[in-house]
């Protein structure tokens, strides 16, 4: 990268704010800088994880901070089952007796961390596959 290449990177600024992104280019070098919308129209290509929100127990108010218990995730319907799972095997952990029932659940949430994974790895959009090695 030369150093005219460096320094027109260095003038680009990105931010993250209300589920958007906005990209902007600094006017000036000093501490002061303004920032000017870009003036050129390209293909931004972004590598990122979607994250969902944190269940929250309140029902009430506009849903903001949280995905209420009258809301879905993001998470897909086939994989609601493993939450369940999940569930049932942390309620059954509680007491002694029911151990091996623990047991089982764990396994069962085992097997759908290892689907799940599975399907992280498919290019569901008609691209191409993408392999991150796990252990399976």
């Amino acid at each position: 990268m030369s150093v005219d290449q460096r320094t027109a990177a260095l003038k680009k600024v990105y931010w993250l704010e209300r589920d958007a992104i906005g990209l902007a280019m600094v006017s000036s070098t000093d501490s002061s800088a303004d920032y000017i919308s870009v003036n050129e129209a390209k293909e931004v290509t972004i590598h990122a994880v979607k994250l969902d929100e944190d269940f929250i127990a309140s029902t009430g108010g506009d849903g903001s901070g949280g995905i209420r218990m009258d809301e879905s995730s993001a998470i897909p319907a086939e994989f609601h089952d493993a939450l369940a799972t999940y569930a049932i095997a942390k309620g059954y952990e509680l007491n002694p007796q029911t151990l091996q029932v623990a047991q089982y659940f764990n396994k069962e949430w085992e097997m759908c961390i290892r689907e799940g994974k599975k399907y992280a790895n498919k290019g569901r959009d008609g691209s191409g596959y993408h392999i991150k090695q796990y252990d399976y």
